[in-house]
């Protein structure tokens, strides 16, 4: 497969897309992890969070050795990997149980969130660097809808584990068409830099405001995924399978976000001004998208607005990775610090909405989307961060 083309591109963006996965996969087995296994809201929210420890801990010096072993390596490694945590899942019993596979499961995404962005920035043009980590930035809302989707399909039947042989069966295809991933150069051409250290990404400003910056997103993003459902189900009085499902279709627009920004920034939009035009943007849909007693259409065009505007944040978040990265050595430790980051604010995320959707307060859903924009914006990259 030829470095740098588009073929090569699909294919590292569907390990995201499948590590994604793992993000939601849980969401519409709520009620079956608690009929079938007896597992409590807080053993289930502990579920939650648990995927984000390993790259809250470990993400960074996880990216620095990825720099030295390979990209292409790591992937492959990480999708076997996935396949024997989905296969263990269809054996276990008991939360505790799943709770030990989720944390394994974890360190799978540890290494697919660094090493993909990392093999793209390290095999493609400067001309198409841009464009190809703009269409990364859409695996997640890909892979959440696949999570979503796979796992509302088997929800509330006696086969509600089935999400878990499908997911680990497109892991082991995934791990046998890895061996097609071009092999990177060990070192750029013409690049004479040093090979930095396991933590100087975290020196760095330009890769920490980035990834700072990428938390505040999580927290709003993987916040909305995981009580929308439940906010949906309660107000428009339906299943959370079929509440699910909703959510796992309109993902996909944000992809249409990410494309959409891609476009304006190759047209010479600043990276700043239209973080903060979609910042504001964003509120608005939210508010409408939370609103109770809200008619169905309203809220549904809300949602569709919010999921555009999400999509597009996490475009402009991610096309500035290049720009701060001066080393092309760090390629993989600064994306294993935004991993790392995102991880951090993952796991607190559940606790932060969890209690927000039990309460039934919705104006705190708005403080929260609130509070993560204004971050964002004091926190986004100057011109003074980007590598020169």
């Amino acid at each position: 497969m030829k470095a740098g083309g588009w073929p090569s591109i699909a294919l590292i963006y569907l390990f995201g897309v499948l590590a994604a996965a793992s993000l939601t996969k849980v969401i519409p087995l709520q009620q079956d992890f608690a009929e079938h296994i007896g597992m409590t809201l807080a053993q289930y929210t502990l579920l939650l969070s648990l995927l984000s420890v390993p790259a809250a801990l470990t993400a960074t010096v996880v990216g620095g050795v990825i720099d030295r072993i390979g990209a292409r390596t790591a992937l492959i490694c990480a999708a076997a990997a996935g396949a024997l945590a989905n296969l263990m899942f269809l054996l276990i019993a008991t939360p505790r149980g799943f709770h030990g596979v989720r944390l394994f499961e974890g360190l799978i995404m540890v290494g697919v969130y660094s090493a993909a962005p990392a093999l793209i920035m390290a095999t493609t043009s400067t001309e198409r660097r841009g464009r190809a980590m703009a269409l990364w930035s859409t695996y997640t809302p890909v892979g959440v809808s696949l999570g979503l989707l796979l796992s509302s399909y088997f929800a509330g039947t006696p086969q509600w584990r089935g999400a878990y042989l499908v997911h680990g069966v497109l892991f082991a295809s995934l791990a046998v068409a890895g061996w097609l991933l071009p092999r990177p150069p060990a070192r750029p051409a013409g690049s004479s830099a040093p090979r930095p250290g396991l933590f100087a990404a975290m020196t760095e400003p330009g890769p920490l405001r980035v990834a700072l910056v990428f938390g505040t997103l999580v927290l709003v993003g993987f916040g909305v995924n995981t009580v929308f459902p439940g906010w949906y189900a309660r107000q428009e009085n339906v299943s959370l399978g079929e509440a699910s499902g909703v959510l796992a279709g309109l993902n996909l627009v944000m992809i249409v976000g990410g494309v959409l920004t891609a476009a304006l920034l190759a047209r010479g939009m600043r990276h700043a001004l239209l973080f903060r035009i979609l910042i504001v943007l964003g509120r608005v849909a939210a508010i409408v998208m939370f609103q109770p007693d809200m008619p169905r259409a309203p809220r549904i065009a809300g949602l569709v607005g919010w999921l555009l505007v999400s999509g597009a944040c996490i475009a402009v978040v991610t096309a500035m990775l290049p720009r701060v990265v001066a080393n092309p050595l760090q390629g993989a430790a600064a994306a294993g610090l935004l991993s790392q980051v995102a991880a951090l604010t993952t796991f607190l995320t559940p606790y932060v909405w969890m209690p927000i959707l039990a309460s039934g307060r919705w104006p705190l859903f708005l403080v929260v989307i609130a509070a993560a924009g204004a971050a964002g914006i004091l926190l986004f990259p100057r011109a003074r961060d980007e590598a020169r």
